[in-house]
């Protein structure tokens, strides 16, 4: 039945597996520091879960577009809850979660040869902004030594106020998962005013 999906399917559907392995090292690290081992029973409660399988064996062909829509808000959902949850606890562990999020970029890399347009691209096959039809990424500019593009909404804040948690840390988290994937390249990723952000090459 795969006959029935698309490649924007498939893309879709790889960043919320993505998604879901940071929070899966949120948890490990959660258990491992003894900041909290019910962590995980805590964001499936609340959230469910989402099954690493192929695509093609969990989706609902019925409802593609909104099957997909769902799992952004489980795992949206669960990345939220997962920070809340332990930030609540001890606001000084946002600088380790972060770190969790630059090592799960750095896991990702983006190729050190690359130039600003690839690593938007990468950026933009690896981080969920909402559904496609969102066009949330709007470019302003686009080329090999500099790209520059504005977020045109913010499809991740109502996942964070429904916790009681700023989406400021969201975008914190996101800026080192960034600064993580370009580690090994010559890129720097900056945050502009107005929700514009921009590569540039060194």
């Amino acid at each position: 039945m795969s006959a029935f999906l698309g490649p924007i399917h498939y893309w879709v559907f790889n960043k919320v597996i993505l998604q879901e392995e940071l929070i899966q090292d949120i948890i490990k690290a959660s258990g491992a520091d003894n900041w909290d081992d019910k962590l995980e029973d805590k964001l499936s409660e609340a959230y469910g879960t989402i099954e690493n399988k192929p695509l093609e064996d969990v989706i609902d062909y019925n409802n593609i577009h909104g099957w997909l829509q769902g799992r952004i808000s489980v795992t949206e959902g669960r990345l939220s809850l997962a920070a809340a949850v332990l930030l609540k606890a001890d606001p000084k562990r946002k600088e380790d979660i972060i770190r969790i999020a630059y090592e799960f970029g750095e896991k990702h890399p983006i190729s050190e040869e690359a130039d600003t347009e690839e690593a938007f691209k990468a950026i933009c096959d690896s981080l969920i902004d909402g559904m496609p039809c969102d066009g949330v990424n709007e470019v302003l500019e686009q080329g090999e030594a500099y790209t520059s593009w504005q977020q045109t909404a913010c499809v991740h804040a109502g996942y964070w106020e429904q916790v009681g948690e700023s989406v400021s840390v969201y975008y914190e988290l996101r800026k080192a998962i960034i600064e993580g994937m370009l580690r090994g390249t010559r890129l720097t990723f900056n945050v502009k005013e107005d929700s514009i952000f921009e590569i540039v090459r060194q």
